[in-house]
């Protein structure tokens, strides 16, 4: 019989976490820097508002206590806050095999790969594989290159058996054909700008159980997704996490969120993963299993 697992949805949000920076607000404005006293007409607008003028003769620098910031002086203001949040989920359509590494080169067919895309380096995928995750930045003969490879502290070592790229895209994917004699696994690649002092954290959080009408996959519980015990759960390649187990163990989702990723301090193009774990046992009922996960990045502010 056969049994199968289709399409996850990954839905990725913004969290908002803001706190005031002597800032004035109503449910209906925000004003972040206004003149005082007196001062130049610098950047005023209207439509729905920006005002952002600076005081007369302040001094310059930065001043705070255990309840504000302040950063005084002509233009010490102006400083949005940025964050930006890119999910890539596998396509297990696009795996072809990885035949030899060096340095941040791969050898592989290259049909339809593309400067740009995002893809997934996996040695010996199962259980314990070891995963990659970079950006191409040029498409040779028979061979790609990225920009660099982001791992969960080990870097694959390719020697053409049980090896792959594969091609990380879109918001859904799917772990494909289940057997109890191995663990199926799939990546979801994420990519956060974080203009913030404070850095981010991303969080998961799932629908409910993994499931087929009434019949569920069990979450992992022991820290393991292992081949012949219905399990189903995932593991970080953030190995830095104080409030979650998803950096040490495979770690079942529930629909609390939960940390996957946490950074402190002003963060870049920063990638990070998520590697989905799951098999079934000789008992697990046939049918098509299917789950939502929901991702969601905050700023520390």
């Amino acid at each position: 019989m056969q049994r199968f697992l289709t399409a996850i949805v990954i839905v990725g949000f913004f969290g908002t976490a803001f706190s005031a920076k002597a800032q004035m607000t109503s449910p209906s404005f925000e004003i972040r820097w206004d003149t005082i006293g007196d001062g130049g007409d610098d950047t005023s607008s209207s439509a729905s508002y920006i005002l952002r003028d600076t005081t007369g003769a302040t001094g310059a620098g930065p001043s705070s206590s255990t309840s504000f910031d302040l950063e005084a002086g002509y233009r010490a203001g102006v400083f949005d806050q940025v964050i930006d949040f890119s999910l890539f989920s596998e396509d297990s359509s696009s795996e072809r095999d990885a035949t030899a590494v060096a340095g941040t080169t791969v050898t592989c067919s290259t049909d339809a790969l593309l400067v740009g895309d995002m893809i997934a380096l996996i040695q010996d995928r199962g259980a314990a594989q070891v995963s990659a995750v970079g950006k191409i930045v040029s498409v040779g003969v028979g061979t790609v290159t990225v920009d660099e490879f982001v791992t969960a502290g080990t870097d694959p070592v390719i020697d053409s058996s049980n090896d792959y790229v594969v091609e990380l895209s879109g918001a859904t994917t799917n772990l494909g054909e289940l057997d109890s004699s191995e663990v199926s696994t799939s990546i979801v690649g994420m990519e956060v700008t974080a203009d913030i002092d404070g850095g981010y954290v991303v969080q998961i959080m799932d629908d409910g159980d993994l499931s087929a009408g009434a019949e569920t996959i069990n979450d992992v519980a022991d820290g393991a997704v292992t081949a012949g015990s219905e399990e189903y759960g995932g593991r970080s390649s953030d190995t830095t996490l104080a409030d979650s187990t998803f950096d040490t163990s495979d770690t079942a989702f529930t629909t609390s969120f939960q940390d996957i990723v946490s950074e402190s301090g002003v963060q870049f193009d920063s990638r990070t993963f998520l590697t989905l774990k799951t098999t079934i046992s000789s008992t697990t009922a046939d049918g098509i299993y299917s789950q939502s996960l929901t991702v969601i990045v905050s700023g520390n502010y």
